[in-house]
């Protein structure tokens, strides 16, 4: 099984437009820790975080 990091735009889930109900369109962003999801008809944009939340920085 792929780990996060490994994951390819195939691998990723998908997701349905909250308003359209149309298939998104999906990438990796932001050193292919998250899934930006974005509607092809109506421009809606979702991103989703790959993996656990890190720990909070302590001070």
């Amino acid at each position: 099984m792929a780990t996060p990091l490994d994951a390819s735009v195939t691998d990723l889930p998908d997701r349905l437009c909250t308003w359209c109900r149309v298939p998104m369109k999906k990438r990796l962003v932001g050193g292919r820790q998250f899934v930006h999801y974005t509607c092809p008809k109506c421009v809606f944009q979702h991103t989703t975080r790959l993996g656990p939340k890190p720990a909070p920085a302590k001070h």
